[in-house]
């Protein structure tokens, strides 16, 4: 399509958009103050053009999920509110939602302007004025990583000519329940749905099932997505629908763009042929009414494409562009002046730039040269130091303590004595390994952890097309396919929470990325326990109140209030990914129990059906309720921590005791159909105990029809591993039982009598972990919990004084933390292999002494894993039939990771 026809129906889109309404005009007028208290969108005008408002807190939680950039979320967090800046082209896009006839075809807005220039922020007000109208929001925040970094690819069930992407559509469905909580149960489904021989949701269902459906049956999740936009296009705006739909898609250009998606032949693929594309473009390009479709385009979403086009014929294409077509345009510029003096002021206010000088017109000035006003650049300018001319130093300190780079930052080394050293990490610094970048084709990178100091040290080399010769080669044969990866993390309990605050608001920023952000670890799983354990100060349930079977007294304690939710909710902010919640509860409320106590050997009053063990599932409930007020949903609960304690005579700490039989029948009777019915989506794990119990716990459990309906899968601690193979006890579990997952959801070193607590730098403490962690996923394990996120100096606070080690361990009274070895043992696990990582075939071509596990990436890339535990070096190459040889050494008494691309 020529461009002089392009922008000839451009031009006349906007024309036919001014029957709407009179567009704002823009008028000259002197410098407002940079805040206005008016929070509702719908009563903002022209005279609160560059001003701030400032959304609530609850809005911001539900609205924007996963709805913003994330600089706009670190600037949230850092500023502890969230405020957009009104400007003309949500103005004028909402004065056109003021005016639409809903009874006509679904308006189409595309907001466009350069790159940088605010477009997301821009949707993000459009939006917020939706949601405070009432209306239902389908929105999709991130339509450019539909196309590209695919983690998870399946054959279409529905459609075999496309492709089904279930963790983008189960995370989708996660944020869309949280948005569309109000209509949830009121919309029913005009249709019935079949996903599986034993599986549909009948026609009259409520859409909170049909989503459900997605969420906890990961094959169905993308037929799910579609089955939702289907059911919202078809009842938007027909007589009787009690909704009105806005459609809001950042970066709509993905969609008609180029895709870094390949098939198994390395061809590309098309979007067309990515189902959650297709049901998208279906809904964006279907005539229906009693909406409105609101669009960016971005060049994020752009692939291929110079960086400096922005114009909807040049991102969308010849095919989008008639696809959209009709559409409004509305230009993002850069600031305005006017616009630019409020976000000056507001950053002043908000104690983000501090030096006296910035307040000086000529650096002002140099701002504006050097941004061109431009948002995202203006952004970008305060977070770093700058020169202005005249050798005077514009100084722009950040508020926030914390500085992370991106790449590689050395450890400040610690040497306490235990074979090893710690990593001393403050408020203003901590090394970091930054953001992983895959090596391309016929290169492959390294990350070497070792007794002798490195620290995740990278390096990279080039894969050869001959072998080296050398003896012991590791053979990686990508067609054994194993477990696929679910996630690994730590537990935040009362003593980690207690510890993580005693530090500053910087070192425990830091202490959180060191987990959770990009540059971090890559952890995902966090185990919650549910009211005490030994790692608490004092004892207490949420349900102390004798006799109270309708939990009418149940409350949150004061240390999930002030402590671990808070914190969880900023490890969420930091995470790139949903975190995955899991709970355990340590033991019942004392009258529950047989013998009246939280501790030692008691088991709950009663028999599996009757009140206590009912009232007991439903604390579960409530629990689960609790958290979810504050945002956090759970992805698992096990059916209780250690059972076997319970049934210990004289045990010393919080305990509920099962045997495997009462175990089932609970499930059975009480937790699985409370659960089931309550919050289908939560996974139910079951033992949660030691795996020498296994199998035999599986088979008493798992045989029942009844109670394995409702289980997902088998959780294991690493206590006493060595006393029974993991085969005998792992694998021949998951051999009987191979529809359910096995997943480790404890461990800690400085557990026993004979080495107890805490050693800063032990490194054959570091070796237990990566060997427990090599055996586990060896023998079908998807995903490995350590224990407390943080301890201190004594290994505690822990009330009965059962002190262990951690990865981390604060010392409050100089506001630092020691990161140990066992925390970098960790990483070479948690940040290389992603959740959809598949367990891949190794072999060796002789005995060795070497422990290692291979696994392909969802994007193709491979990670192979290297234990060495001798005192020697290991010379060994790996051969992937795919690529080539890889020469390589693992040095003695050390964890390798090696890493390197397919395609």
């Amino acid at each position: 399509m020529a461009l002089h026809r392009l922008s000839f129906r451009i031009r006349q889109t906007v024309i036919h958009a001014r029957q709407y309404s009179v567009a704002v005009q823009s008028e000259v007028e002197p410098l407002a103050i940079y805040r206005t208290e008016e929070m509702d969108p719908a009563c903002h005008t022209e005279n609160h053009i560059g001003q701030y408002y400032t959304l609530p807190s609850a809005e911001t939680r539900c609205l924007f999920i996963r709805g913003l950039a994330r600089p706009y979320q670190q600037r949230i967090k850092t500023f502890n509110e969230a405020s957009i800046m009104v400007r003309s082209p949500a103005l004028e896009v909402i004065s056109y939602l003021k005016n639409t006839d809903y009874s006509k075809p679904a308006s189409r807005f595309l907001f466009y302007g350069p790159k940088g220039s605010g477009k997301t922020m821009s949707l993000c007000h459009t939006i917020h004025y939706c949601m405070r109208q009432g209306w239902l929001l389908l929105n999709v925040p991130d339509a450019h990583l539909w196309i590209k970094n695919c983690k998870e690819l399946l054959p279409s069930s529905y459609n075999m000519s496309r492709f089904d992407q279930p963790i983008q559509a189960t995370e989708w469905l996660r944020s869309f329940k949280i948005t569309s909580e109000p209509f949830l149960s009121k919309i029913k489904t005009k249709h019935r749905y079949v996903w599986t021989k034993r599986e549909f949701t009948e026609e009259g269902s409520s859409l909170r099932e049909l989503v459900d459906q997605g969420i906890t049956r990961f094959k169905s999740s993308t037929d799910v997505v579609g089955a939702v936009m289907k059911e919202l296009r078809l009842q938007s705006g027909q007589p009787g629908s009690e909704f009105r739909l806005a459609l809001a898609v950042d970066g709509v250009n993905a969609l008609w763009g180029r895709s870094t998606i390949q098939k198994l032949d390395k061809s590309p693929m098309d979007p067309e042929e990515l189902s959650l594309v297709h049901n998208l473009r279906k809904l964006i390009t279907d005539t229906w009414t009693g909406g409105a479709i609101i669009t960016t385009l971005s060049q994020t979403g752009s692939v291929y494409t110079s960086k400096f086009d922005y114009l909807p014929q040049e991102l969308l294409g010849e095919t989008g562009f008639d696809n959209m077509d009709p559409f409004i345009p509305v230009l993002v510029p850069n600031y305005s002046q006017k616009e630019f003096e409020s976000c000056h002021l507001y950053y002043m206010d908000r104690k983000w730039l501090q030096h006296p000088q910035s307040r000086t017109e000529e650096g002002k000035k140099e701002l504006v040269f050097l941004s061109s006003r431009n948002a995202s650049a203006f952004d970008r300018l305060y977070k770093m130091a700058l020169f202005l001319p005249s050798s005077i130093l514009l100084a722009l300190f950040l508020t926030a303590e914390v500085t992370v780079s991106a790449g590689l930052t050395d450890c400040i080394a610690r040497d306490f004595g235990h074979e090893s050293v710690v990593c001393e990490c403050n408020s203003t610094y901590c090394d970091s390994v930054g953001s992983l970048v895959l090596p391309a084709v016929g290169q492959y990178s390294t990350y070497l952890t070792s007794m002798a100091g490195s620290r995740l040290e990278p390096g990279q080399g080039q894969v050869q097309v001959n072998s080296s010769g050398t003896g012991l080669r590791l053979t990686v044969n990508p067609n054994q396919k194993y477990q696929r990866i679910r996630g690994f993390g730590g537990a935040m309990t009362d003593a980690a929470a207690i510890n993580i605050q005693s530090l500053s608001a910087g070192a425990q920023d830091q202490l959180l990325r060191q987990y959770f952000s990009p540059e971090g670890i890559g952890y995902r799983v966090v185990r919650v326990p549910m009211g005490s354990c030994d790692f608490s100060t004092r004892l207490y349930t949420y349900a102390d109140t004798a006799g109270d079977y309708n939990l009418d007294s149940f409350t949150l304690a004061p240390e999930d209030i002030n402590m671990k939710i808070p914190l969880l909710q900023r490890a969420q902010v930091l995470s790139p990914q949903p975190l995955y919640l899991l709970a355990s509860a340590w033991t019942a409320p004392a009258w529950m129990k047989t013998n009246g106590a939280l501790v030692g050997k008691g088991s709950l009053n009663g028999k599996p059906g009757g009140k206590e063990h009912k009232t007991w599932a439903q604390y579960y409930i409530r629990f689960l309720e609790e958290y979810a007020k504050y945002n956090l949903t759970f992805w698992a609960v096990t059916t209780g921590n250690e059972p076997s304690a319970g049934q210990m005579t004289n045990y010393s700490f919080q305990a509920l005791g099962f045997t495997p039989e009462e175990q089932r029948d609970w499930v059975a009777l009480d937790l699985g159909p409370a659960l089931h019915s309550s919050h289908p989506q939560t996974h139910i794990l079951i033992l949660d105990d030691n795996r020498l119990l296994l199998p035999y716990w599986a088979k008493v459990v798992l045989s029942d029809i009844q109670a394995g309906r409702y289980i997902n899968g088998v959780a294991v601690h690493w206590y006493f591993d060595s006393l029974v193979p993991a085969e005998i006890s792992l694998g021949l579990t998951h051999h009987l039982y191979p529809e359910y997952y096995l997943f480790g959801t404890e461990a800690c070193a400085g557990w026993s009598g004979l080495d107890r607590g805490v050693k800063l730098g032990s490194w054959r403490r570091a070796e237990q972990y990566a060997h427990d962690i090599l055996e586990d996923l060896n023998h079908y394990v998807v995903g490995w919990t350590d224990w407390n996120l943080a301890v201190d100096l004594t290994g505690g606070p822990n009330w009965v004084k059962n002190f262990v080690d951690s990865t981390i361990i604060v010392d409050a009274q100089h506001n630092i933390f020691y990161k140990q070895p066992t925390f970098y043992a960790m990483a070479h696990f948690s940040k290389f292999l992603w959740e959809g990582s598949q367990r891949a075939g190794v072999s060796s071509s002789e005995e060795t002494q070497l422990e290692y596990s291979a696994f392909i990436r969802p994007d193709g890339s491979v990670v192979l894993i290297i234990l060495n535990r001798t005192s020697s070096g290991i010379r060994f190459e790996v051969w992937d039939p795919t690529v080539g040889y890889i020469p390589s050494t693992s040095p003695a008494r050390s964890v390798l990771t090696l890493v390197w691309n397919t395609h």
